[in-house]
């Protein structure tokens, strides 16, 4: 009865610890929550009042935005607003103001025909020195006459934006009272803040107010509403501003602020609330919950203890502790018995009973053990062929699968050695040493060579096992073996595949590695010259793009067992895929040897393919490298190879290039170069700059070209002359112009939403011009940014893009034209300068090289240059920018000879995209370019 409490104790002791920590975990959540439900309260009053000053603004807001722009538009309709001399006006004298001839300060009309409309206020404020006074309103003061002459608050919140040329919208203080308003400012012809528009709307706080003072929140509780001075101007009723103002400025730890911003007043809505009151609320909805759980956990854990009792230890018939000792024990095989005894019908008694039948049925296991050993080893339905011999290695019994194997029946077999059933028929004395290694090791498993009786021959996986006797002698062999013919062919070809090209049958590269080791080795100790060799079909690409890919293989195929016959059998040719091939040849004496094989092979290779009656031929390029001269590893002797390959490509195809280190340090150089200006438009490198160009006749900038820099975290800023050649014939060109092409119409974009609407121009390399899709391209990035107009474009090309293929590129400038972006010949002169491509590509400006304009002012033949050049111009039709212009005497030269627009360094540097803007504004044009004008004017012959 002791055990029973105990283990009643054991079960009853964790189950009452956890439901008194469930008991205080409960309430601790139950008060968090009804704590957090205070709070979303105190958030939800706060959002309420917040709503209800949102939605007074919002319904004031139309109604001042709809009177603004009719007060702005029938201003319109009066003429541009400017100012004309002085007025008097309550003793003050002030600018001017006229919508066109008319004078503002007679137009109350204006003001009152708004607020007839929409209500509220309105009214034209003049700008006098940095102040602003009103000139014609509708606001009338304490007694009743019109607000004329009285000044916009100097401090206030509106005159700081109109200040800055900005509009304002929003709740201010006009002749003290709260009015939202809205300001915008009077521009004249030059963008100067001259005056402002203002239409407003008293707003009547009496709802607001009642509504904050009937707002309470548990018993001390208040709600508040803040303005932007941080002073409280409405509270609950209960809550004096005085006490609130001074609670604001430091609040009590033990009080709850909740607060939500009106952000179109810059008002606070703050409600606040002791936390004392809120735990007392918490703590005093959670007792009843806790109380009524915790007495019925109690009612279930007795219900549970009874059945318990009932169900489980009273069944049991004895401690649950020792009715597992003893299963254990079971299950560990100890049976022996031990004198315990249990009630009968419990589960106690049930288990001693069970110990001692299985004690009885381990004594008749150990008996019948020898029998089912045996027994144990014939597999009736086993798919493996068994035969068992005895220990004379005569066989005494098989199964199904030998006969099926072998085609011996049983009959046959037994009493016969395997020997004599053609086991290992073409091997002497295999079964002498086959039962000596199985005897002294205990199994032996191998291989053997058979024959079937109807003599088809096979091989089978043979696994030979020891049975020995309880005197630990031989007294059975045990054959186990299949039949792995297939299998064996199967990876036979599976190692084969492993190890050639599945299409040329010709080695893959992990043979080529372990010939190269090989081959190494040899040369190394024959003192040969050993060639490692890298090729590609150079024309292999187009097969395929004209006949398909069918024919490409067709050809892989002859290109490969012709390259069987012209090589010696010491010699390895593998495919590394695609169209390249690597060459081992061997033996060889000289490089002179190896040159002579090579051309063998580049003749050979170039005779005509037959593709099923088209007839092909291909070329290859060949780049070796030769061993000792290069005592490199396998892996390295490939690569200079192939780096000797691309060389040969560059030099033009069809022949062979040996491996230069030198030069190959200069490729890879090249190549890393390359690679670092690619990771650099990835990491956010390059930049756009822009140089204004201007016209000098009129003084204004007609336009900007986008000039590309990279900004290299080691060496600082870096010119496009210093990385763009690298990377002219890839490409990758066509990936940075692109980019630039987009960065462009981005900033032009900004620009315009800011009123700068101003063409760019972008150079264009000759390999992305040359594009077949680069029309349509610049199609899709020009419909990223439809806001921005295709006329504000301007593409710059160099002759040389051109030169190649002047068809096509006409093609294209004309395609490109239909989008509506224009088309500058750059640096015209220093190239080919033919007339042919002025008169033929659809160029709308041509650009005069700087080079000619640094050195016009001291070089006749550079000025006689320009002025052929602006004369071809103006025969063709074409408008003319001069590059370079360093000094303003270069600009006076270029007036008199006819160019007016130029661009360069004495004009402005190349600008960063966020100066531009305040650059053109305050852009003035030289004097001597002013008197240059006037002399052409009105002495054009002098």
């Amino acid at each position: 009865m002791l055990k029973k409490f105990s283990t009643l104790w054991r079960f009853l002791l964790p189950v009452l610890t956890l439901l008194a920590i469930s008991a205080i975990a409960l309430m601790w959540r139950q008060t968090t929550q009804q704590l957090d439900a205070i709070e979303r309260g105190a958030k939800d009053q706060a959002q309420s009042l917040s709503r209800l000053l949102l939605v007074t603004d919002t319904l004031v807001s139309e109604q001042v935005d709809a009177a603004i722009t009719l007060l702005k538009d029938r201003s319109a309709t009066l003429g541009s607003p400017r100012l004309d001399g002085t007025i008097r006006l309550n003793q003050l004298e002030l600018p001017n103001l006229k919508l066109g001839d008319t004078p503002v300060a007679a137009s109350n009309e204006l003001v009152d025909s708004i607020t007839d409309l929409f209500g509220g206020t309105a009214t034209i404020f003049v700008k006098s020195g940095d102040a602003f006074f009103r000139v014609t309103t509708n606001i009338r003061q304490a007694d009743g006459s019109r607000a004329l002459g009285t000044q916009l608050a100097p401090d206030g919140k509106a005159i700081r934006a109109i200040s800055h040329g900005d509009s304002f919208h929003g709740l201010v203080q006009i002749l003290g009272q709260p009015y939202l308003a809205h300001y915008e400012p009077i521009t004249d012809i030059h963008g100067e803040v001259i005056g402002v528009w203002y239409v407003g709307y008293k707003i009547d706080m009496q709802v607001i107010r009642e509504a904050v003072e009937n707002s309470h929140y548990l018993s001390s509780g208040f709600a508040v509403v803040v303005d932007e001075n941080q002073h409280a101007i409405f509270t609950s009723s209960h809550a004096p501003i005085e006490v609130i103002d001074e609670f604001l400025l430091s609040p009590p730890d033990d009080w709850k602020i909740v607060e939500e911003h009106l952000e179109p007043w810059d008002f606070r809505i703050v409600v606040a609330y002791p936390l004392s009151e809120a735990y007392t609320a918490g703590w005093a909805n959670s007792i009843l919950l806790i109380s009524e759980t915790t007495l019925l956990g109690l009612l279930l854990l007795a219900v549970i203890l009874w059945q318990l009792r009932r169900l489980v230890l009273d069944p049991i018939g004895t401690d649950p502790a020792q009715a597992i000792e003893i299963v254990q024990k079971i299950a560990d095989g100890d049976l022996r018995q031990d004198g315990l005894t249990a009630k009968s019908g419990t589960l106690m008694a049930n288990v001693l009973n069970m110990r001692k039948k299985l004690q009885k049925t381990l004594h008749a296991l150990q008996k019948n053990a020898d029998d089912l050993r045996l027994s144990a080893s014939v597999f009736e339905h086993a798919h493996d062929g068994i035969f068992i011999t005895d220990a004379n290695s005569q066989i005494i019994e098989v199964n199904p699968a030998f006969s099926e194997i072998s085609g011996y029946s049983r009959e046959e077999a037994i009493g016969k050695f395997p020997g004599e059933l053609n086991f290992a028929c073409n091997e002497q004395q295999f079964f002498d040493h086959l039962w000596q290694d199985a005897a002294s090791a205990g199994d032996w498993k191998g291989e053997s060579h058979n024959r079937r009786k109807n003599g088809e021959s096979y091989i089978s996986s043979l696994d030979l096992f020891v049975v020995r006797d309880d005197k630990k002698q031989v007294s059975q062999y045990v054959g186990v073996f299949s039949d792995i013919t297939a299998d064996k062919a199967h990876r036979e070809n599976l190692e084969y595949l492993a190890y050639h090209d599945s299409l040329t049958q010709l080695p893959n590269r992990t043979l080529l590695a372990d010939r190269l080791q090989h081959a190494l080795a040899h040369a190394q100790r024959m003192h040969e010259v050993l060639a490692v060799c890298y090729f590609d079909l150079d024309d292999f690409k187009e097969v395929n793009d004209q006949h398909g890919h069918a024919a490409g293989d067709n050809l892989l195929v002859q290109f490969a067992s012709r390259m069987r016959s012209c090589l010696r059998e010491t010699d390895t040719i593998a495919r590394m895929g695609g169209d390249e091939f690597a060459l081992l040849l061997c033996g060889l004496n000289s490089v002179e040897e190896c040159n002579l094989a090579l051309e063998r092979l580049l003749v050979a290779i170039h005779a005509p393919f037959d593709l099923g009656g088209i007839s092909a031929s291909v070329s290859a390029s060949i780049g070796y490298t030769v061993f000792p001269s290069d005592n490199s590893p396998p892996d390295t002797l490939l690569r200079h190879a192939d780096h000797a390959m691309y060389q040969a490509k560059l030099n033009g195809g069809r022949c062979y290039h040996l491996f230069d280190a030198e030069h190959d340090r200069f490729t890879r150089g090249q190549r890393q170069e390359r690679e670092r200006i690619e990771a650099a438009l990835q990491a956010n490198e390059f930049h756009l700059y822009y140089q204004p160009k201007v016209d000098m006749q009129h003084g204004n900038v007609v336009g900007l070209e986008a000039l590309i820099r990279w900004q290299h975290p080691e060496l600082g800023l870096r010119l496009p002359g210093e990385f763009l050649p690298q990377i002219e014939n890839t490409d990758f060109i066509i990936r940075l112009g692109e980019w630039v092409i987009l960065q462009a119409l981005r900033q032009m974009r900004e620009w315009q939403e800011h009123g700068l609407r101003i063409s760019v121009s972008i150079n264009i390399a000759a390999r992305h011009l040359m594009q077949t899709n680069f029309a349509a391209r610049l199609a899709e990035l020009l419909g990223a940014y439809p806001d921005v107009s295709a006329s504000m474009l301007e593409l710059e090309i160099t002759e040389t893009a051109v030169i190649e293929d002047i068809s096509g590129a006409t093609q294209t400038m004309h395609n490109c034209r239909k989008l509506g972006v224009t088309f500058a010949l750059d640096d015209f002169g220093v190239g080919y300068s033919s007339l042919t491509y002025l008169r033929r590509l659809p160029i709308d400006i041509i650009k005069i090289d700087q080079s000619f304009v640094r050195d016009m002012l001291h070089d006749t033949d550079d000025r006689a240059l320009i002025a052929g050049i602006i004369s071809l111009s103006r025969e063709f039709n074409r408008g003319v920018v001069a590059e370079g212009l360093e000094t303003a005497e270069h600009g006076v030269q270029l007036l008199r000879m006819g160019c007016n627009v130029a661009q360069g360094n004495g004009i402005a540097r190349p600008l960063a995209a966020d100066r531009v803007e305040q650059w053109i504004s305050s852009y003035q044009p030289d004097k001597n370019w002013k008197q240059a004008n006037w002399q052409l004017i009105h002495h054009p012959y002098k």
